[in-house]
């Protein structure tokens, strides 16, 4: 586990070459070494470092972070860039003299942290963007249709002016941005305003 604090980029690429000569298995965690407790530390935390950490080492290391800032969004964020590693001061009582207690999880917010990491890393997904399972219904009501604008009658062609797009799309519906596959084609059936426009209804 290799901690990066009060380091240059220059400082860890030369700590990783030498490890890398013993022990492959390396852990890199981005880390700002201050131990005063100041919530100003966070705009030093510089958690984008964990994303050059990916670029430049690749797959070669595993991503974290050693983190002396108070509280845990910094995990959160650390988690949403790709650390799988974190490292965080424990005590059992905040109050202690010392100068690690103050910014240190306690059993409470240890627990806290832990669950809306787990919560997080659900929430991130495996960045293929798609219709998810829970939004199938949403699919079908928040789509707009090819719908008729007035009485249409068969073997009528379809104008644009024949045309409106409202909620919902059921599986058989053209969506409003085919209507040019369906403009001056022949309809070889009546259809009511309102109802779908779709090919079942319309001449080859």
């Amino acid at each position: 586990l290799v901690a990066t604090g009060a380091s240059s980029f220059n400082d860890v690429k030369r700590a990783i070459k030498e490890i890398q000569k013993f022990n492959k298995k390396i852990i890199l965690m981005q880390c700002n070494t201050n131990y005063t407790a100041d919530f100003s530390n966070h705009q030093y935390l510089n958690l984008e470092v964990i994303h050059q950490y990916k670029n430049h080492f690749k797959n070669k290391v595993i991503l974290g972070l050693s983190d002396h800032t108070f509280g845990h969004n910094s995990v959160l964020g650390a988690v949403a860039m790709g650390a799988r590693v974190v490292e965080k001061h424990f005590t059992d009582d905040n109050n202690r003299t010392g100068p690690d207690h103050k910014f240190s999880m306690n059993p409470k917010t240890w627990r806290l942290m832990i669950d809306e990491t787990r919560l997080l890393e659900k929430s991130l997904g495996d960045g293929k963007k798609r219709i998810e399972n829970n939004e199938k219904d949403s699919v079908i009501v928040q789509r707009r249709s090819i719908r008729a604008s007035k009485d249409l009658l068969r073997n009528q062609k379809i104008k644009e002016n024949m045309l409106t797009y409202l909620r919902p799309a059921p599986k058989n519906s053209l969506a409003p941005y085919e209507k040019n596959k369906i403009l001056n084609k022949t309809l070889k059936t009546n259809i009511k305003k309102g109802d779908l426009v779709n090919w079942p209804k319309i001449k080859n």
